[in-house]
């Protein structure tokens, strides 16, 4: 199963710097969120489910050509309401949804790399180093009432930046093991008696 890709967002909306579509696009890039929650977290539970052997020692040749493996633009944080004015939360709620926008092909970059490197056939395997893909919380919706929106906004834009973090470390994970370089120098050495082939009685 290929990676599943998450759909490009609308254009966000700017209060600041759009201040006379801020409405028109608020709603629309509202409306977006919910497939890109549904998405996310089919990408989540792609690669929490995924199969990778990162023990296969017969194959330690390093994977040429492969596309970039990091992401760029994370998703911001959201923003402390209680520490923020008025332009200043505007501006931290701008910038929050143009970092989704650009997140999102740094997001199917990443994901499409990882995912072609997926095999259902590697045996299943227990690594305590391999990280998990977060989820992303449901989005608010125009018919909730202002405190519900609000619980669900913060919830949200929270867990999209986690995502968005825990997505880059997935992929750092893939990236070690993949690579055919191994640190051998991170392997500790207990050295005993029996260790000493100089001195056989």
């Amino acid at each position: 199963m290929a990676y599943p890709a998450i759909t490009t967002l609308p254009a966000a909306p700017s209060r600041l710097g759009d201040p006379s579509n801020f409405v028109s696009e608020s709603l629309a890039f509202l409306s977006a969120q919910a497939v890109f929650v549904s998405q996310c977290n089919a990408a989540s539970s792609y690669f929490n489910a995924a199969k990778f052997d990162p023990f296969n020692w017969g194959d330690l040749s390093a994977i040429t050509g492969s596309p970039p493996v990091s992401i760029t633009n994370f998703i911001d944080p959201a923003p402390v309401i209680a520490s923020l004015n008025g332009l200043q939360l505007a501006g931290a709620i701008d910038g929050l949804l143009a970092s989704m926008v650009a997140f999102v092909p740094d997001a199917n970059t990443v994901g499409a790399w990882a995912g072609s490197l997926a095999d259902p056939a590697s045996p299943s395997v227990t690594d305590p180093a391999r990280p998990t893909v977060s989820s992303v919380s449901a989005t608010p919706l125009r018919n909730d009432g202002q405190l519900s929106f609000d619980t669900k906004a913060a919830a949200f834009y929270g867990s999209a930046s986690a995502f968005s973090q825990s997505l880059q470390g997935f992929a750092d994970y893939v990236a070690t093991f993949s690579s055919g370089y191994e640190d051998w120098l991170s392997i500790g050495t207990t050295y005993t008696d029996s260790d000493d082939w100089g001195f056989i009685v």
